[in-house]
């Protein structure tokens, strides 16, 4: 199985806002971020691979969601310390050449597509803190298979995939196909060339290992 990770760098220049992302989908790094240092060489010792193929529509809308609320937010910030946060505000509408109303759709679709996720990813970080309590003082026996990962986290994964292409599909209705296809466009040539997907495909079990056992009960 191939698993995909996330890493997402956000920046916004002063007055040139710009994106840094490396994307990936993942349950596996999500677990070895979480996952004690005793059994990093058992579950994160991936092979990266750089992915050629286009990146998905979920990925790339996804990242454009959080930098248009990330800029949204950045610029009520500096109005709070008395700047001027219009250019932060208004950065995809100018570079876009998006109308007052589509700048408005987008800003909140943005922001309601990044409060589902966020609330999508305390469901992970619980399952995560769940699946960590097995392990006695933060480490596992290393001749011991780890325990199987909680089959909730795909689900949630899936969850937001679907967060990601509702949102989606709300602002190609309410952009209309002309005008969504003006911005897919922008987005495209300005926001994909920034944004890598790596695939990471975790090495393959020593010959003879044994099937994962029942969790330890520690005592």
């Amino acid at each position: 199985m191939r698993y995909l990770s996330l890493h997402a760098v956000r920046g916004a220049a002063r007055l040139r806002p710009s994106l840094r992302v490396s994307v990936a989908l993942t349950l596996m790094l999500l677990v070895a971020l979480f996952a004690p240092r005793g059994t990093r060489s058992q579950t994160a010792a991936p092979r990266a691979e750089s992915a050629a193929k286009a990146i998905p529509q979920r990925v790339l809308y996804g990242q454009v969601f959080k930098h248009v609320a990330f800029l949204d937010n950045q610029a009520d910030e500096a109005d709070q310390r008395g700047a001027n946060g219009t250019e932060l505000r208004t950065y995809y509408q100018v570079h876009a050449a998006l109308t007052s109303a589509e700048a408005a759709l987008l800003k909140w679709t943005s922001h309601d597509a990044v409060t589902a996720l966020q609330e999508v990813d305390e469901q992970i970080h619980a399952a995560v803190v769940t699946y960590r309590a097995q392990f006695h003082n933060g480490e596992w026996p290393r001749n011991r298979p780890l325990p199987p990962l909680p089959p909730e986290l795909k689900t949630l994964q899936t969850a937001k995939d679907n967060v990601i292409l509702n949102h989606l599909a709300a602002l190609q209705t309410g952009f209309g196909s002309d005008r969504f296809q003006h911005f897919d466009g922008y987005v495209q040539t300005a926001i994909a060339p920034h944004v890598t997907v790596t695939t990471l495909t975790p090495p393959a079990p020593p010959e003879g290992t044994p099937p994962p056992l029942p969790p330890v009960q520690w005592h």
